[in-house]
């Protein structure tokens, strides 16, 4: 993969990854179109990519993230009734449902980490898989405008849209943010919950393939193609997701489902 290669694909991750049309498919149909699987390990750098705008939602969201798991890390070590402490903490209650929402994806991910990994190979397959993205946003302009609670169960639903969104194509945000709509949550609520609780499922996601990719070992322009990843996606992830927080509020995230479907007619056109 040459530096331009790199830097056009994480200009793509970095649009993509909050916008709800699959950055992980995306990135499998630019490196087919741009044939750059000739870096060693492709995987490795959707992983760098991800991490950069991994940074991007920390510096979106770094006041939520502290007072989510700061609360929470102070209940961890104090003394007291974790059931009352749910019921009338809104912070400690919604970072419990977080974290309840990530079993669903890291379960799946670490069960059906090899076959997941054959559908980066896939474009025709991820092809597929931006029609159901497409169709996902579609319905959310059809779902009622409400303001429910996350509960337990709504927390789950939501988590099982992640763990759907293992497969390249199918968008996270897309499908976790659609689900929220769906069981009536507010939108900047569902973007909130939807970003956040997929920050320690990145992290321990890019740490396992590190561990793997480390036992091979980087070559030095390796090195450099991860780096420019990494600093590219970060930069355009921040411009992008104030971007969609934006057409969330406004009420526009369908609009997205029409790009998928273009794009999905494309790439079984082409592959």
């Amino acid at each position: 993969m040459s530096p331009l290669s790199a830097a056009i694909l994480a200009i793509v991750q970095g649009l993509t990854e909050f916008l709800p049309v699959s950055s992980s498919g995306h990135l499998v149909l630019g490196e087919a179109l741009l044939n750059s699987h000739s870096f060693g390990d492709s995987i490795a750098f959707e992983l760098v990519v991800h991490l950069g705008t991994f940074l991007a939602v920390l510096v979106i969201f770094w006041k939520d993230i502290l007072n989510l798991f700061g609360i929470f890390a102070t209940r961890l070590i104090k003394p007291g009734n974790w059931s009352s402490e749910y019921k009338h903490n809104d912070e400690f209650r919604l970072t419990i449902l977080m974290l309840l929402a990530m079993l669903p994806a890291g379960i799946v991910g670490l069960l059906l980490r090899d076959q997941i990994s054959d559908l980066f190979s896939q474009p025709f397959m991820v092809s597929i898989a931006l029609l159901f993205t497409g169709s996902m946003l579609l319905a959310t302009k059809y779902f009622p405008k409400s303001d429910k609670p996350i509960t337990i169960k709504r927390a789950l639903f939501i988590g099982f849209a992640q763990a759907l969104a293992l497969v390249p194509g199918i968008s996270r945000s897309g499908s976790t943010i659609s689900m929220a709509l769906g069981l009536g949550i507010k939108q900047e609520q569902a973007a909130r919950f939807s970003f956040i609780m997929v920050l320690p499922l990145i992290m321990a996601a890019t740490v396992l393939e590190f561990i793997d990719l480390l036992k091979v070992g980087l070559s030095s322009g390796d090195i450099v193609i991860l780096l420019i990843g990494l600093v590219v996606s970060f930069i355009v992830g921040i411009f992008s997701l104030k971007w969609l927080l934006k057409l969330l509020r406004n009420g526009k995230f369908h609009y997205f489902a029409w790009y998928c479907f273009s794009v999905a007619i494309i790439g079984l056109f082409f592959f």
